[in-house]
């Protein structure tokens, strides 16, 4: 399957799809684009393209995968869960070792008393949010996969507590909901980060194969193509062609 062919088939289930409340079965898209020999990395990126524009595939294993994911948000911060932590690298133990010194001391706060005190409005967020940064660089450590700096997390975590910290006093149990929200803050950063990956690594390969095709219909040097005839042959606004020249390098 060529790049056009590719192409068309993407447009055609993409409006099928739209039809159809923006939703798919997984099955349809790999019958679809199946028969042409495609292997599951191909499939994949159909799979990652179908999402970024809202489509919803029903039976695609990573909504299998994210499934299982939500109810592990919704166990008790007890239970423990087999997971394998990615070492540190050495710039990140560092920045926690840094990190941690912020903050001073830790440990021995009555995490009960300060919950009655903050119930009766005083002001006690700020030892509050000392007391967990045990629990906040442990989640951090099971989340972190390594492709987003550790240091990331850790912010991430910290803005996911003090917003907590501003309703814990209307929870029944503040301490699971103190945990819940950071886990969910860095759980929420970590999916925008993967998304907007994935936005790139499209991005990266639409530029690509454009290239090719400019290149194919610019190497004759006694045809001429301007940017608007461009943009018509290859189904692209005008702006967004010019943007690909450049990207390019045949603008000029």
């Amino acid at each position: 399957m060529n790049i056009q062919e590719f192409q068309d088939k993407l447009k055609e289930i993409q409006t099928f799809a739209m039809q159809n409340g923006k939703q798919v079965q997984a099955e349809l898209v790999e019958n679809f684009f199946g028969k042409e020999g495609m292997d599951r990395d191909k499939l994949q990126k159909v799979y990652d393209f179908l999402e970024i524009q809202g489509i919803t595939v029903h039976g695609y294993e990573k909504e299998k995968m994210q499934a299982g994911n939500q109810e592990e948000r919704h166990q008790e911060e007890g239970a423990e869960t087999a997971v394998q932590q990615i070492p540190l690298t050495p710039e990140e133990e560092e920045y926690l070792e840094e990190y941690l010194e912020t903050f001073g001391n830790t440990e021995g706060f009555d995490r009960e008393q300060l919950f009655q005190e903050l119930r009766q409005g005083a002001d006690v967020k700020e030892q509050i949010l000392k007391s967990y940064q045990k629990e906040l660089v442990q989640i951090a450590k099971e989340l972190h996969s390594g492709e987003i700096f550790f240091g990331d997390l850790l912010q991430e975590g910290n803005m996911g507590l003090l917003m907590a910290l501003e309703r814990a006093a209307e929870q029944e149990e503040i301490h699971t909901w103190l945990v819940n929200e950071i886990r969910s803050t860095i759980r929420l950063f970590l999916e925008e980060q993967n998304q907007q990956k994935k936005e790139d690594d499209i991005l990266v390969e639409k530029v690509r194969n454009l290239e090719a095709r400019v290149k194919e219909l610019t190497e004759d040097e006694d045809v001429k193509y301007s940017v608007e005839e461009l943009a018509v042959f290859l189904d692209m606004d005008v702006e967004e062609m010019e943007s690909v020249l450049r990207l390019t390098g045949d603008d000029k």
